[in-house]
This record gives C-alpha cells, sequence and structure tokens, in this order.
C-alpha cells in the first residue's frame, strides 16, 4: 500500500464513481444495500484530518459500493458487519505475533469507511503490524492506535462461477497478463475504483432509487460505459507488481449489469426440469436440420442450473419446447417453421430496457448463433450465449441471477476462432457510435433513442476465418462446399445424377466451380468430398437426395452443414449470374474511377452494358455452355448468399482465384490431365489421413512433406491428390526434380532456409487484397479500441518484405540453369516467364516510404512524389507558413524591431510578442491576446484570418495522411495477379525441393521410373518393377525384420493382366497391393521408386486398370 493516503477533497474516491460497463442494460438503477451493509449519514468533512496521514483507499472488500446516479445524492455504503459509529479500540491496547494471520476490519477516517483485511506480519523492533487489505494493497499499523475490529470469522464473499465449481457464491478475480505473447480469457477493470457493483440484495428497495428520467438515465449508462474504458489505460499505468509476478486485477461487475429488466418476478419453486433445456447451443457435427439452426437441447448442469434454472424457466419460457414459436409465430412441428428466428412476447418486449431490447433484436433473428456483442472494449454474451462461453472458453460468470460473460477486445480472434472450430456460428455485433455521437443524433434529429447503434459486422464459422491469428497453425485449407443435385433417368447407367459444385477457401480467396454427372453411388462426390474434407456444406433445403446426404456424411469430418431455402436464398443460375455481374460491374467502375487505365479483376476490358464482359472466363464459360453449367452456377448462387451473410461476397469476388473443377465430366477420363483417384484409394491407400486416428502421420503425404512453407504443403497435397496423367508432364517434372539432386542439392537447401522465414503468403496476399475495401469489421463506422490501423500497416510492410525475400531467393536458384536441362526449371527461374519481373514494383513501394520508420510508429510518412494528395496538402501548408514569415518581416520593419518573433501560447499559436517599449507604436488594428513581463502578445487580422486557412490546409493534410496506407494498398492490388504468381512458383519449387530430398530417404537403390507412351488405343496396360520396395515401410519401423522387396510384373508381351494373389492371412497380400497402387502414383508424381528397375505403360490404357486395384470399398483379406 501507499506509504501515504492523498487527499482527495475531503471525499473518497469511491464517492464519485463510474459506471460499470454492465450497467448499460439496467432498465432501473435501484440496487439496495445488504442487510450487512450500514450507510455513513454525515456528510464528509473536506477539513476532517484523520488520525495517520492520509494515502489512498484501498477498495472495500468484499463487495463495493452500489451504482449511485450523478443527480442522486446517495451516501456511501460500508461493507461487512454494521460497525460501532465510534469504535472503542483502547488507546494502550497493544499487539504482538499472536494476531497474525487473523481477519482485521480497519476504520479510515477520510473515507469514514471500514476495511477488511489480514495481518500478515509483525516487526517487533518497529511494533508495526503489516496488514494486507482485501484489494491487495499493504500497509505498516501500530494497532494500538488504530481503530479496528476483529472478524472472527471470514466473511463469506462474492466469486464468479466457473464451470465445474461448486461454490454457490461468486467472486471475479481474473488475471491480466501484460506480456503480449500470452493471450489470455481476461476482464480487467477499467480503473481500480471504476466500480459500482452492488450487494447481493440489489433487487430490494427499488423505488427509492428509481431515476426520474428514464431517458438521461439510459444515456447515462452509455457514458458510463465509455467513460470506464478510457480510465483503464490510466489504471495500467499505476499497476504495482510484486514478486515479479503480474498483479492481479477485477472486472467488478454489478447486480445492475443483468440484461434483464429491473422488474423482478416472482420464482416458481417448482419448476420441471423439462423446463430448463433452453440455454445451450451445441456444435453441429451432423446433417440434422433440427441441430443445424436449433442447439436449445442441452439442461443445464451443475451450478449454472442451480444458479440460472429458475429464472430461465420463468422469465425465458417462451424458449420452452412448449411455447417456442419462430418470428412468424410457427410451431416446431409447422413445415415452414424456421428455428433460426424466435418470437418475442409482447409482454416480454415491454418488460425490456433499451439495451436489453437492443440486444434480444439481434439474437431473435439469429438463434443459431452465438452473439458477440461490443460494448466499449469488451464483447459481452447474454443469456443462452454466456453458458457456451463459459463452457466452451472458459469466461467466468458475472454476478447475478442473469448469465453474462464477456472478455476484452484484444482477445476477439483467439475466442472467435475457438467457437468456430468447435462448429459454432458466431455473430459479431460491433459498437458504430460513441455515447457523443449519440447524444449528438439526439439533438440534431430528436431521436429518442437511449442506446448507441449496434450493427452486425461478421458471422464468423470454421469455414469463413480470414484473420492471421485464427489460421497460423493451420495450413489446412478449410473448404466452404454448395452442392446442388439433379436427378435424371439416363440410358447412361454412369450418370444417374448431375452434380452442381462450388468450393471455396475463403482464406486464399479459392473459389473451385465445376459440373459433373455422377453414378448411383455418388462416386465422383464422394472423390471430391475425400479429396477437399469441406468444413463447411451450403445446400438447398431438402432438394438433396438420400444417397447424397449419406455421402456427405461418411466423406466428411465433423461438418457443419447450412441449409437455404431453394431460390430465395440458393439462388438459381439466373440470379447469380445478374449478381454477380452487378458486383463485378461495381468493382470495374470502382476502379476506373481510381485509375483510367485499369481494368478490373479477371476482366479484359472495362465493363459497359450489362456487365458481361467482367465476367471471369470460367464464368463466361459457364454461362455459356447452358443446362451444361447451370448447377455449378447455382452452386456459386448459393455460396455468395452465405458468405453475403458475412460481409465476404464482394470481398472474395473482388480477386477471387477461379479454377475450374478437375472432375468435371467424371466419366470422361481420357479429358482429364490427371490419374483419378476415387475416395476408397484416397482413403484406404491412406494418402492424407492414416486410419489410427485421422492424423497425417504414416501417410504417404508425411513421407513426402518435407516442404517449409504453409502454401507449398498446400500444393503438394493438390499433386498428390492428382497425379500427372501425361507423359510429358510426368517427364518434365522428372526432370525438375533430378536437377535439385546431385550438385545443385546445396542451392536447394539455401533456398529453403530463406523460405523458412515466410509467413503463409498465399493468405497473407488475400488479407491485404481484402482489407482494399473497408467493409464488416473493416469498415471505418465500427470502432474498435486496439490499433487495427496499425497491425494493417505492419502485414502489409511484411507482405512486401517477404515479396522481396522470394525474388531474392529465386534470383539465388537460378545460378543452377548453366547444368540443368529442366525445361520446368528454367521457365520457373526466368524472370519475365513463371517468375513475375516485380523489381520495378518493389522498387515503387521502397521509394515511396521508409518500411522500417513505418513499422516502428504505425504510421507511413510518404515521400515526397509519391502520392499526389498528400504532396498537394504539404505545399499548400508551406505557401501559408511562408506567408506567416513574410509577414513577420514586415511587422518587423514597421515597428523596427528586429527581436519580434512568434511564439505559442496554449491554442494561440504565431502571436506577435513584442517588446513592453513599443506598445505606444502599435497599430490599432493588433489585438492584444496575453503578454508577460516585458512583452505584449498580439494578432493582427491578417493572421487570425491566415491560422484558420493554415488550420484547414493541417486537417488537409492529416486526412491525406490518414488514407495513403489505402491508397498504397490499392496500388498494390493492382499487381494482384504478379503477387499471386510470386507465390506460386515459390510454392512449386518448394514441392520439387521436397520430393528431391524425399527420394534420398529411401533404403537400398532408387531407380527413375521409366513411363511408356501408349502406341494403340487397344494396347494392354503393363507395370514391371523389379526388387520393389514399400515407399513408407522402412526397417527402423519393422523392430528386427526387414521388408522384403518384390518383384512384380502385370501386363505387356506374354504376361498376363491381372494377379490372382492368394496366401493366409497376415501373408502380405493387401500390403503388395498397396505397395503397387502407392508405386504407381509416386511414379506419376513423379518420384524415384525403391528399386532396381521400373517400367510402367499410362496414357489411356492405365484408365482401365489402375481403378480396378485401386477402387474397392473393403479391406478383405482372401
Amino acid at each position: 500500500m501507499a506509504s501515504s493516503r492523498r487527499q482527495s477533497n475531503g471525499r473518497s474516491p469511491l464517492v464519485n464513481q463510474q459506471r460499470q460497463i454492465t450497467s448499460f442494460f439496467s432498465k432501473t438503477n435501484s440496487p439496495s444495500p445488504s442487510p450487512t451493509i450500514s450507510k455513513q449519514t454525515s456528510k464528509l468533512n473536506p477539513n476532517s484530518k484523520p488520525n495517520r496521514s492520509p494515502s489512498k483507499s484501498p477498495s472495500p472488500s468484499p463487495t463495493t459500493p452500489s451504482p449511485v446516479q450523478s443527480k442522486l445524492k446517495k451516501p456511501l455504503l460500508v461493507i461487512g458487519q454494521t460497525p460501532s459509529p465510534t469504535p472503542s479500540t483502547p488507546a494502550d491496547k497493544s499487539y504482538g505475533k499472536e494476531v497474525v494471520d487473523k481477519r482485521i476490519r480497519v476504520y479510515w477516517p477520510l473515507d469514514k469507511a471500514w476495511y477488511e483485511g489480514v495481518v500478515k506480519s509483525f516487526d517487533k523492533e518497529s511494533g508495526r503490524h503489516l496488514v494486507q487489505y482485501d484489494d491487495a494493497e499493504e500497509e505498516e499499523l501500530d494497532l494500538g492506535k488504530e481503530k479496528i475490529e476483529w472478524i472472527k470469522e471470514s466473511t463469506g464473499r462474492l466469486r464468479r462461477l466457473r464451470r465445474g465449481g461448486s461454490s454457490s457464491v461468486f467472486k471475479k478475480v481474473v488475471i491480466d497478463d501484460e506480456d503480449e505473447g500470452v493471450t489470455e480469457n481476461v476482464e480487467p477493470e477499467s480503473d481500480d475504483n471504476d466500480d459500482d457493483s452492488s450487494d447481493e440484495d440489489w433487487g430490494k428497495n427499488v423505488e427509492q432509487e428509481v431515476s426520474e428520467d428514464a431517458e438521461v438515465e439510459d444515456m447515462d449508462l452509455e457514458d458510463g460505459e465509455e467513460e470506464e474504458e478510457e480510465n483503464e489505460e490510466e489504471m495500467k499505468i499505476s499497476k504495482r507488481k510484486s514478486s515479479g509476478k503480474t498483479e492481479a486485477k477485477k472486472r467488478k461487475a454489478s447486480g445492475g449489469g443483468k440484461l434483464e429488466s429491473g422488474k423482478k418476478s416472482k420464482t416458481n419453486a417448482n419448476v420441471s426440469k423439462q423446463e430448463l433445456k433452453v440455454s445451450l447451443v451445441e456444435p453441429v457435427k451432423k446433417i440434422e436440420s433440427d441441430k443445424a439452426s436449433n442447439g436449445f437441447d442441452n439442461a443445464l448442469v451443475g451450478d449454472a442450473s442451480e444458479r440460472f434454472g429458475k429464472r430461465e424457466a420463468e422469465k425465458l419460457h417462451f424458449l420452452t419446447p412448449k411455447e417456442r414459436r419462430d418470428a412468424n409465430r410457427k410451431r416446431p412441428e409447422d413445415v415452414n417453421y424456421n428455428p433460426k428466428t424466435l418470437y418475442l412476447p409482447l409482454d416480454f418486449l415491454k418488460s425490456l430496457s433499451g439495451g436489453q431490447r437492443q440486444w434480444w433484436e439481434f439474437k431473435s433473428k439469429h438463434m443459431d448463433k452465438v452473439l458477440f456483442f461490443k460494448m466499449g472494449k469488451f464483447y459481452e454474451l447474454f443469456e443462452m450465449d454466456a453458458h457456451i462461453g463459459a463452457k466452451e472458453l472458459d469466461l467466468q460468470y458475472m454476478k447475478g441471477e442473469q448469465p453474462h460473460c464477456g472478455f476484452p477486445e484484444r482477445n476477439f480472434s483467439m475466442n472467435v476462432e475457438k467457437l468456430a472450430r468447435k462448429g459454432y456460428r458466431v455473430l459479431v455485433v460491433e459498437q458504430t457510435e460513441t455515447p457523443e455521437q449519440l447524444e449528438l443524433r439526439r439533438k440534431e434529429k430528436g431521436a429518442k433513442d437511449k442506446v448507441v447503434k449496434r450493427e452486425i459486422c461478421a458471422v464468423v464459422t470454421k469455414g469463413t476465418l480470414t484473420e492471421g491469428e485464427m489460421l497460423s497453425a493451420n495450413p489446412d485449407p478449410s473448404y466452404l462446399m454448395a452442392v446442388t443435385e439433379c436427378c435424371q433417368s439416363s440410358t447412361n447407367q454412369n450418370e444417374d445424377r448431375i452434380f452442381g459444385v462450388c468450393a471455396v477457401d475463403v482464406a486464399t480467396s479459392r473459389i473451385i466451380l465445376g459440373q459433373f454427372g455422377d453414378d448411383f453411388e455418388c462416386s465422383g462426390l464422394c472423390s471430391l468430398l475425400a479429396e477437399l474434407r469441406p468444413v463447411e456444406i451450403i445446400k438447398p433445403t431438402k432438394l438433396l437426395s438420400l444417397e447424397t446426404e449419406r455421402a456427405m456424411l461418411r466423406h466428411t469430418r465433423n461438418l457443419l452443414v447450412n441449409e437455404l431455402v431453394p431460390s430465395a436464398e440458393f439462388w438459381d443460375a439466373g440470379k447469380t449470374v445478374c449478381e454477380v455481374k452487378t458486383i463485378y460491374k461495381r468493382i470495374n467502375d470502382q476502379s476506373a474511377a481510381r485509375s483510367v487505365n485499369h481494368v478490373g479483376p479477371n476482366a479484359a476490358n472495362s465493363c459497359e452494358g450489362d456487365g458481361s464482359c467482367c465476367l471471369p472466363a470460367i464464368l463466361s464459360n459457364l454461362l455459356s455452355a447452358g443446362a451444361d453449367g447451370s448447377l455449378a452456377l447455382s452452386a456459386l448462387g448459393g455460396t455468395l448468399y452465405y458468405l453475403k451473410q458475412a460481409f465476404l461476397d464482394e470481398t472474395l469476388l473482388r480477386f477471387a482465384k477461379f479454377e475450374s473443377l478437375p472432375s468435371s465430366g467424371f466419366s470422361g477420363i481420357a479429358q482429364n490431365p490427371y490419374m483419378l483417384l476415387d475416395a476408397a484409394a484416397l482413403e484406404n491407400l491412406e494418402i492424407f489421413e492414416n486410419s489410427r486416428n485421422g492424423d497425417s502421420s504414416g501417410t504417404l503425404y508425411a513421407q513426402l512433406n518435407h516442404c517449409v512453407t504453409a502454401f507449398g504443403k498446400r500444393l503438394l497435397k493438390t499433386w498428390l491428390a492428382r497425379p500427372l496423367y501425361h507423359v510429358d508432364l510426368i517427364k518434365e517434372r522428372q526432370d525438375a526434380v533430378a536437377g535439385l539432386k546431385g550438385e545443385n542439392l546445396s542451392y536447394a537447401l539455401e533456398f529453403r532456409k530463406a523460405l523458412s522465414r515466410l509467413p503463409d503468403m498465399e493468405r497473407l496476399l488475400a488479407r491485404i487484397f481484402a482489407s482494399s475495401k473497408a467493409i464488416g469489421r473493416n469498415a471505418n463506422k465500427v470502432i474498435l479500441y486496439e490499433d487495427a490501423a496499425k497491425k494493417q500497416l505492419q502485414e502489409f510492410i511484411s507482405a512486401l518484405r517477404c515479396c522481396e525475400l522470394m525474388v531474392q531467393a529465386c534470383s539465388s536458384l537460378g545460378v543452377i540453369l548453366e547444368n540443368v536441362e529442366s525445361t520446368q526449371l528454367h521457365h520457373l527461374l526466368t524472370a519475365g516467364k513463371g517468375l513475375p519481373n516485380i523489381h520495378s514494383i518493389l522498387k515503387h513501394f521502397k521509394d515511396a516510404f521508409d518500411w522500417v520508420d513505418a513499422n516502428n510508429s504505425g504510421r507511413i510518412i510518404p515521400h515526397e512524389g509519391v502520392d499526389m494528395e498528400y504532396d498537394s496538402a504539404c505545399e499548400r501548408v508551406k505557401e501559408i507558413e511562408s506567408s506567416l514569415t513574410k509577414h513577420l518581416k514586415e511587422q518587423r520593419k514597421l515597428l523596427g524591431d528586429s527581436s519580434i518573433t512568434y511564439v505559442t501560447v496554449g491554442k494561440d499559436v504565431y502571436l506577435l510578442e513584442v517588446p513592453e517599449n513599443l506598445r505606444g507604436s502599435v497599430p490599432r488594428d493588433y489585438e492584444l491576446r496575453s503578454s508577460k513581463k516585458g512583452f505584449f502578445r498580439y494578432w493582427t487580422q491578417y493572421i487570425k484570418k491566415v491560422i484558420g486557412e493554415l488550420s484547414q490546409a493541417e486537417s488537409e493534410k492529416e486526412m491525406a495522411l490518414k488514407n495513403i496506407l489505402q491508397r498504397l494498398i490499392g496500388q498494390f492490388c493492382e499487381d494482384h495477379n504478379k503477387w499471386r504468381q510470386l507465390v506460386s512458383t515459390t510454392a512449386e519449387l518448394d514441392v520439387l525441393i521436397s520430393l528431391a530430398i524425399a527420394s534420398d530417404f529411401y533404403e537400398g537403390p532408387t531407380c527413375r521410373p521409366l513411363i511408356l507412351g501408349s502406341s494403340c488405343s487397344n494396347e494392354v496396360p503393363c507395370l514391371s518393377a523389379k526388387s520393389l520396395g514399400h515407399p513408407i515401410l522402412r526397417s527402423d519401423s519393422l523392430g528386427n525384420g526387414a521388408f522384403v522387396p518384390n518383384d512384380i510384373t502385370i501386363g505387356g508381351s506374354g504376361h498376363a493382366s491381372f494377379i490372382l494373389l492368394t496366401g493366409p492371412n497376415m501373408g502380405g497380400k493387401s500390403t503388395l497391393l498397396r505397395q503397387v497402387c502407392l508405386a504407381v502414383i509416386l511414379a506419376q508424381e513423379p518420384m524415384s521408386l525403391q528399386n532396381i528397375s521400373n517400367y510402367l505403360l499410362l496414357i489411356e490404357s492405365l484408365s482401365g486398370w489402375v481403378p480396378k486395384i485401386i477402387l474397392w470399398r473393403d479391406r478383405v483379406h482372401f
């Protein structure tokens, strides 16, 4: 504790307290004191002198005074047992070690209040005791000279309920770690004295403290919310540390912070357990429409049930299955019932305050989502959402009978990712107005709003995670896939149904579109699902067949399902094309406004007419295909509608990277450049996931993955899922892998070392492109307290540095071109071909501003000639300053004194400081502003006019400086194709080096597979291998044994086209089958194989042979 107690005009700092953030949700300001609290009826005397030197008051314990309106002069509440007004502590009483560890109550005359604590130690020499108060402050006291009381039994204190805890009382104690590297779900208070929480009996004596003006009260609550956050930084500055540990802080909550009305209802003791099942939203893990949109089917348990169950069953009875209705008042058994919405009874709405009503308006339209409701610097969770926060995020409940918890803004990314990855949908409601702006709006427009504006700014799910913090730990793509279907009666047995598919990786702006015919068992769709493993599915309600539903369930993991109403939400092809044309036309018009020579993304010319020329090539092809592309366009429409709700549709399309679905036309394998691996092959051969625990250990991918970049790892997965099918392409890749081995391996390893410092550039570029348009949480109207602009600037500078690093690394690796013949390596490492020529672009940004200074300061100061708007503003400021300098010279000449100069005093700038002896010579139009000994300070009429112009010019300069980052990002995005090409080239080199390294891990001799071209369509497929090893099994994994190589020949001249393999169980039949299949895949990757000699005939002949080996459904031992 501080050594002295600071006087504050004789009043305790707890008398005029700031309002608690949660008091925003109190309809009336009416908490009443606990029976154990006595009031100080006498007024505080500012001139009173306590028995000891005054110092800062500790926070009362265990609770703090109740909220006080600024108009009400409510006396200070004293916590604890009712003390005697004049405590009778004998003045000559002495205490020693016998009182150590005892609870004590100390009287503070300045505050006229009692504070509780514990006697920690005794100093025999000074005769003083060290008392630690309940707010962790310490003070040395001579107990014999103090007014004290001993507490025989510890007073029950309020604790915040943790999930699974057994205490029935609650205390809000959380840890605030100043180390930015450690993030915790903490709720720091805004100020040590910034608390207006009341005792447990907050609901009594309501009439005694009802506000005279409800509108003023609600405004005060909002103002208090803002004030609390403004003082947070002041509190942090004064925070003390002890023993090297971060001091615990408290975010104290008021009973008035409840989201419910101030009107209390009588509780019903006989509440059935069935009515308690109204609170939790569970993550969606199965294709069940009810569960996907309505998760209120899990009863509260433990302390939460005991604490909140009765209240929820009574006040939220309309959530129980017996009374639940959607927004159109339809019951769950109704065919058109919408479980995503909720009907709120009128009597319930009337009981709500403005803040409560605002929250319920959002919630009633999004019952399938968890609301992150922004209040100042905190995201708050109320009612049923609070239970999810406590269960999944380990947040602490605030005290009171209403479920409520929250976390600070800086923990947003961490917490939204946790819920999204667990299958929850998170609705982010941001504050778009400050209390000051609300007050101004009320005055100007006569609005009667009592609460600040809040708007939905994001919907985050496991398929729409975009922020870097959310994705850094997981390089695998999180696909969002829309599927639509058309069953048909066809003579072609292989095309019983047609699918339209749109798969989107939002984090990289990658869109895969396609339409294909499939068989009755949905083999093509299953293959696609097994390859992409989407985390979210969008489907039209009740339009997919049972077989399709089963396929999606069987070949996905923890899938989140979203059902959209056909046509209205899951758009058909016509509406999709119309919407896409509108978006691209708007994008191109905006681009044309910025630059006459700039063309829109994926468009060859500026848009005219209906916007058809704006469409990317793939969309134009699908539109031209008519019925053969309508389902694919419809799938895109369902995706765009879903992303539109999350404010990601235009952001995605602006710089989208469109790809055609490789399996389009699944039955026509000759049209594909890749070998087809169906779902059974991918899963049973364990290409990406093992059958033990579903991770990548022991898989073919793990064996080959030596990539050092996240985008390289993703490309390797794509190559493994789609082995090459054309001989020329296979041989080119073989030459490239060979060119990175031997004497060139050292250069390749240096290249990898340089790349190891890169972040996930593919995702980083996508975020930079998305930030070029202020929308969603990035919108200018959103009020954020964390420095989002500085974070955006640091990401932009990081992207520039990493692009420069990739160019330098590729240039260094280019020295190997002198001794390699690989056409692929020559293409990748030659500037202007595979390697984009971006030296001039990087130089432009290097010359634009100082990267180091901008990264450290969080602010860009552009160099001259970079930004015309900023240069113009600077020139205007210089002109005005020059005119003021000229005016000073004129005034010196006029008064005949060269010592006259400009000075600044407070807000007055450019004051002419004139010596006192020249006062008689001063013209009459001089305006005296101030003086000091020997000098008078004046403004002339000219100065008054010019400083107004100067103020305006400086404002324009600051505005230009504020927008410079967005303009630079806009310039960066103009070359988005080149940046993407650079990343693609780097990824391909990373994968080729990975394959070269992987081939060195084989045991025994290896050889380069010989791929034979097919001379005629009737030629028999063949495979021949001598001493073929296993690509995954190694001697060190087989214990004392060793893998025995196999010779195998299938097809070709004089050999059978198939082998019937027999033998006992566990005899190695399945191992040989997998060994051969993996060898075929590796040969077409291509990779060196672990054998002495090998040749393989593929092209068209392989299409009829390899699937017969690979396509098995079950693992059967013959």
